[in-house]
């Protein structure tokens, strides 16, 4: 297996399976920078002699600008290309291939709807996440993060980068809620804010317990521990939390071209989550969505029942097959 990745992603996946060939690519701008036709125009040579070099039964291609060379070399060397789309709304590297695929597997019956003509070469695979349901138990992710069992459990993740605006929102909280004895609170900081967060964990002694990290590793505890998850809505988030049935609030990107809008709503949609916009969301907002919460916990059973029936937690297997099946059409 060889992953064709730009430059910058490369870097940070040295751990995939197999070769991985680093395309140096920026987002194609004509206007801004049209000397990067010619860096495309380079990746697709050298994605032409490594794939004809190689002679691959099949090509899968997920989006973004970097996969754009080496699924048009496919193409132009017939080799079956299907393409995966994370996103409720299809990009524009997706959107492009699509009408040259072999079949396009989507994360979401809703993609359709953006994409009426991708219907009949549509499969849907759900989006294959990195944490698998059920891995840890609730006494292991209590020791994991030092909660208490008992307390209402607050998990506020706002990606590998950490969100400001959900970072904002828990130093708010912290205090409106300091003196609460059942509550807890489980944040993924980010690097950038950690040292502000990272002096405030204890606040045990009978009140708040308050638990900040830069990152977390052992996301599939946090899903099984929390009674409520607070997060942006990428992709890979959306079907995490419901692949785990976990209940959300859910704060969408405001610069993400409107697809976390679109992921997010599929889960409202779903009476899986509550989603507020960006520019509302503060610590009172996250007060007052919480605290109704756990005064209507039948409620909140239901919504995580309901995005447990929304979750493909075998979307990895689905994806697999899907792609073997056209490897075999193939020989």
């Amino acid at each position: 297996m060889v992953n064709f990745l730009s430059s910058r992603t490369a870097l940070a996946h040295r751990d995939i399976p197999g070769e991985v060939v680093e395309l140096r690519l920026a987002p194609l701008s004509l206007r801004r920078r049209p000397e990067g036709v010619l860096d495309y125009g380079l990746a697709l040579c050298r994605s032409l002699r490594l794939m004809g070099k190689w002679r691959p039964r099949v090509a899968v291609a997920f989006g973004s600008y970097a996969s754009l060379p080496p699924a048009m070399a496919a193409i132009l060397l017939r080799i079956p290309l299907v393409i995966h789309e994370q996103n409720v709304v299809p990009g524009r590297a997706n959107r492009l291939l699509a009408p040259l695929a072999k079949r396009c597997a989507v994360s979401f019956q809703e993609t359709l709807a953006f994409a009426p003509y991708w219907t009949r070469k549509a499969e849907i695979t759900g989006n294959p996440i990195l944490r698998e349901p059920g891995r840890g138990d609730l006494g292991e992710a209590l020791r994991y993060f030092s909660l208490e069992e008992g307390r209402f459990t607050l998990g506020v993740v706002g990606g590998s980068q950490g969100s400001r605006t959900l970072n904002r929102a828990v130093r708010e909280v912290l205090d409106l809620w300091e003196g609460r004895k059942d509550i807890q609170i489980v944040h993924s900081v980010g690097e950038r804010d950690y040292e502000e967060f990272s002096g405030l964990v204890s606040r045990d002694g009978g009140g708040l317990i308050y638990r900040p990290f830069r990152f977390i590793d052992r996301m599939d505890l946090l899903y099984g521990v929390a009674d409520l998850m607070v997060c942006r809505a990428g992709a890979s988030t959306v079907s995490e939390l419901a692949a785990h049935g976990c209940a959300s609030v859910l704060v969408p990107f405001p610069y993400a071209g409107g697809h976390q809008m679109e992921n997010a709503m599929v889960l409202e949609r779903a009476g899986a989550a509550l989603v507020c916009e960006d520019r509302e969301f503060s610590g009172a907002k996250l007060r007052d969505m919480v605290e109704g919460l756990m005064d209507d916990r039948s409620r909140l059973e239901e919504m995580k029942r309901r995005a447990a029936a929304r979750g493909k937690p075998e979307a990895a297997k689905n994806l697999a097959d899907l792609v073997l099946r056209v490897a075999e059409e193939r020989r």
